[in-house]
């Protein structure tokens, strides 16, 4: 077994380092006007120079990440630095906000329309702070004015600013406070539990007390004001199987962070219920989105957004299911837990090319590529090598 698992862990450096990061490496910085270019067809042909600012916070997060767990390459936080550069520059709005988009010199395009620019940004500025051992006083400053601006607006139920989700007055949204999760995480490092506590508190509270619910086995997208299901409307029957395993993830990382085993405990409870309602038990891999009542499910945002079809294999679900398979057998050791994590793991072959590097966007529900892209207006490197990194992770901790 542990022959196995050192096969596969070498496996995820191998891909790490030689399929998915040369490709950004390569290409992703705009050595003329500064940050990233994330925008690429297979080969890596440009098809967007506009700067997506919550993919700028990603791609200086996935470099700084990579510098702190993978690598201390010299080369990945220059990458880093260069990223932070021009988003402390370019696309702060002031007063603890961040910019949608700008063009590729700089000049804004959309400005603060999305808390997800601000959650991004902020978990990107963290890790770098992280990288440089806080040794950036600006940073640290933007970053604490930052942080407290999000948490308030976390707390205000009138804060509309959500793209690109749609306010509600009658829902709230998973994925704001699995994203927050993950932010709040990073940020505890650098500006210590005891500032983060109160944000820290309450996006568990929402995902583990709201949207999960024990009666349905699922994690909800949506959920009213009152904390109750609406299974009358599409909207509050609709199922992330990506969200649900990024969640489970978090809450384990979550209950390690906090020696709370009761919480490592729901988390792998939550990777459960998502294996069971995305995995494709017929061809594998993580379908796209479910309906709770199992009816034909119809999109919503993001899917809708990118006519996604439900059956359809899109990147990111099936990284972060990597991800919450390998976290959940480091905990459990289960012999089913690893055969479970193994099943996903070669699906996911399927998105990898072996002839440009990185993975393909989306495939058909049968594991046929359907769009080659690597880069887009809502794909970076990001949700990727954040799952393969904590994949390598935890198969070392079973290792030792």
């Amino acid at each position: 077994m542990i022959d196995r698992i050192r096969e596969v862990r070498e496996y995820y450096d191998r891909h790490i380092r030689e399929d998915i990061m040369p490709f950004w490496d390569k290409r992703c910085l705009d050595q003329e006007c500064g940050g990233y270019l994330t925008c690429f067809d297979r080969q890596g042909n440009v098809t967007d120079d506009r700067k997506y600012v919550w993919f700028q916070g990603r791609q200086l997060y996935t470099y700084s990440l990579l510098y702190n767990e993978v690598e201390q390459r010299k080369e990945w936080l220059a990458y880093a630095k260069h990223g932070y550069e021009f988003l402390v520059e370019k696309a702060y709005a002031g007063q603890g906000r961040w910019n949608y988009v700008l063009n590729r010199k700089g000049e804004v395009l959309e400005g603060t329309i999305s808390i997800f620019s601000d959650f991004h940004v902020i978990h990107g500025l963290a890790e770098y702070l992280r990288a440089v051992g806080m040794k950036d006083d600006k940073g640290m400053k933007i970053l604490r004015e930052s942080y407290g601006v999000l948490e308030e607006n976390m707390f205000n139920p009138e804060f509309k600013e959500i793209y690109e989700n749609t306010w509600s007055p009658v829902f709230i949204w998973h994925d704001m406070y699995l994203t927050c999760l993950a932010t709040v995480e990073a940020c505890s490092l650098v500006l210590g539990k005891k500032r983060v506590k109160k944000l820290f508190e309450e996006c568990l509270d929402k995902i583990t007390n709201w949207f999960a619910s024990r009666e349905h086995q699922v994690v909800f997208e949506a959920v009213t004001r009152q904390n109750t299901y609406d299974l009358s409307s599409p909207k509050g029957r609709f199922i992330n199987p990506g969200h649900m395993h990024e969640s489970a993830w978090f809450v384990m990382m979550a209950g390690v962070m906090e020696e709370k085993p009761e919480l490592i405990m729901k988390g792998m409870e939550l990777t459960e219920w998502a294996n069971r309602v995305g995995e494709d038990k017929k061809y594998g891999g993580i379908i796209s989105y479910a309906d709770a009542l199992g009816e034909l499910p119809k999109p919503i945002d993001w899917f809708a957004e990118t006519n996604s079809l439900w059956n359809e294999k899109v990147w990111w679900p099936n990284a972060e299911a990597l991800a919450a398979y390998a976290i959940a057998y480091a905990q459990s050791r289960e012999e089913s837990d690893f055969q479970r994590f193994l099943r996903q793991h070669e699906f996911c072959k399927h998105f990898s090319d072996s002839e440009y590097g990185e993975w393909y966007e989306r495939l058909e529900q049968d594991g046929k590529v359907k769009n080659d892209a690597k880069g887009t207006s809502w794909k970076c490197a990001f949700h990727l090598v954040r799952a393969l990194i904590c994949v390598r992770k935890a198969l070392l901790k079973v290792e030792e």
